[in-house]
């Protein structure tokens, strides 16, 4: 029985840590997929497999993709300790803020306040518009 549409921590949703179950087909893939993005460079791909064998072959639906802003979900796996979130939130950010280095070496300039001001302005407005999370 289907109880919601996507789970969340607020839903009392269990994240597990997967990362036993990356394989040199698995990284091939979301590599080959990641690169057809143009601008992107870190994320989260949420994705649904029907079999870790599947997943390990690198064959699933992906659902959602989350943005360098976004957490590494298996920090939430109640097996890891705080200290290891911790150290892969850093890791994350740490690669999030060398892209950016790497981006702006190479020309690209930053948003301004102003136009940060605008972006919140613009989805503030077009939010209310969102259908509510289940």
């Amino acid at each position: 029985m289907r109880l919601v549409e996507a789970g969340n921590h607020c839903q009392g949703c269990i994240f597990r840590d997967g990362t036993h179950l990356l394989s040199p087909a698995l990284r091939d893939r979301i590599d080959e997929i990641s690169r057809q993005i143009p601008g992107f460079f870190i994320g989260r791909y949420d994705i649904r497999y029907a079999s870790d064998e599947d997943l390990e072959r690198g064959r699933f639906k992906i659902i959602e993709l989350n943005g360098a802003a976004s957490e590494a979900t298996n920090i939430y796996d109640a097996k890891n300790s705080l200290l290891s979130a911790y150290r892969m939130l850093y890791k994350q950010w740490d690669l999030v803020f060398r892209i950016g280095r790497a981006n702006y070496d190479r020309g690209y300039k930053p948003a301004s306040v102003l136009d940060v001001l605008r972006d919140a302005r613009l989805y503030a407005s077009v939010s209310q518009c969102y259908p509510a999370a289940d």
